[in-house]
């Protein structure tokens, strides 16, 4: 009920739905109270701001924060110190590296002066003045255990998108190093189909870079490269002793899900041969403490003690990044070794597809049961009576899963 009082009165709102409760403090409530009301949250969300736009108050979203200098860090000083001098050899007298997409100007102190734009970066090399009130470097490094992936960190509090950063070093930096870009926020966070948006506080954004030889188990199926990254996002919180629980799942192509209900994240890949090489950027995205407007992982985990009357601690985003790239190099290694049936096991005890059907073609078109994916990481559906058939997106759909095509050799 909205009731304006006389001409210079104030107004009122009368409303028997509270919409600004949290779905964590309510007692009482089921674990089914608890899925219908995460999934209604942008809703809620949404008629809250009318109402209050209705009153006359301003709803718009923040300011776009401000670009920040980057910080270039290692995770062992021997490594630190030998591409310190590779800088030195590598970047101009100004210390410049220049890229189609953006420049970095390597500074060895305090950035915090110079101007910050999208095309031109300062990226400040001294490790011992690093600090940040989002990201525990020190935490990133207690659960990075890789020989080589993620050990140099290019770090942002907020950044345009962590996919443009490397673009610079990934073709000249030595081989032996493993560059990943970390960022707070994103002001253009990027995703599939070129869909782009503000990344809040409390999810953990990264981009890592990875090569992969052309002639490799991998290096002949790089589409798989996606499925290992959500795989690893996943198994990253499932392999901590008394997590297996939390109901975290990978859908195909690329997405990270509670249960088969709300997502929690994405994986975005770009992959370019260069000779016998394949250089892959693998962007990935997901939702660790920001509770609205959907869900994050410290949800589950929250919901899951209350359930089980458990005590299991919330996660960070610096933790989750560096045990994410620790299984991704696992998952990798055993994939060069084994092929796809070396991973595909512990995909499909987490994928959210088991037993489910899609239609094929339109939204007339024939239904199909979800059987797997093949040897490529395309998805594998049999229709009633007929063979298993390997099926591709139709492009145009933001769901992969809407208007499946079925490859017309087949």
């Amino acid at each position: 009920v909205h009731l304006p009082y006389e001409e210079n009165g104030g107004e009122a709102i009368l409303c028997q739905a509270h919409l600004e409760v949290n779905v964590q403090n309510l007692s009482g409530r089921s674990s089914d109270d608890f899925n219908l009301l995460k999934i209604s949250n942008a809703k809620r969300y949404n008629v809250l701001t009318k109402i209050l736009t209705q009153l006359g108050l301003s709803c718009e979203l923040n300011d776009v924060p401000h670009l920040t200098p980057l910080h270039l860090l290692s995770s062992e000083k021997e490594i630190h110190c030998s591409l310190l001098e590779w800088l030195g050899i590598n970047t101009d007298r100004s210390g410049l590296i220049t890229s189609s997409k953006l420049s970095l100007k390597f500074v060895a102190s305090d950035g915090s002066q110079m101007e910050v734009t999208p095309s031109l970066m300062p990226v400040v090399t001294e490790m011992d003045t690093f600090s940040s009130e989002h990201f525990n470097f020190d935490m990133y490094k207690q659960n990075l255990h890789t020989n080589k992936l993620g050990k140099v960190v290019l770090f942002a509090e907020v950044t345009s998108t962590t996919m443009d950063l490397l673009d610079g070093l990934i073709y000249k930096i030595p081989r032996e190093i493993g560059l990943i870009a970390i960022a707070v926020q994103q002001i253009h966070g990027r995703g599939r189909g070129g869909n782009t948006w503000l990344s809040p506080v409390g999810a953990a954004l990264s981009t890592l870079h990875i090569t992969i030889p052309l002639s490799s188990q991998l290096g002949q199926r790089i589409p798989f490269i996606q499925h290992l990254a959500s795989l690893a996002v996943v198994e990253s919180v499932r392999s901590i002793p008394g997590y297996q629980d939390i109901d975290l799942r990978v859908k195909w192509p690329n997405d990270i899900y509670y249960c088969d209900l709300m997502k929690l994240g994405g994986v975005l890949v770009n992959s370019t041969l260069t000779g016998d090489t394949f250089h892959v950027l693998i962007g990935c995205g997901f939702n660790v403490s920001n509770s609205n407007p959907t869900i994050c992982i410290n949800d589950l985990i929250m919901e899951h003690n209350k359930a089980k009357n458990t005590n299991l601690k919330t996660l960070s985003a610096d933790c989750l990044i560096a045990r994410s790239v620790t299984v991704l190099e696992n998952l990798i290694s055993t994939f060069q070794e084994k092929g796809p049936n070396g991973v595909l096991p512990m995909y499909y005890k987490y994928w959210v597809h088991s037993g489910k059907q899609v239609q094929l073609g339109s939204n007339k078109g024939p239904m199909a049961w979800i059987v797997g994916i093949d040897d490529s990481g395309f998805l594998q559906v049999q229709e009633e009576g007929k063979d298993v058939v390997t099926v591709h997106p139709d492009g145009n759909s933001f769901d992969m899963l809407r208007n499946l095509l079925v490859p017309k050799h087949q």
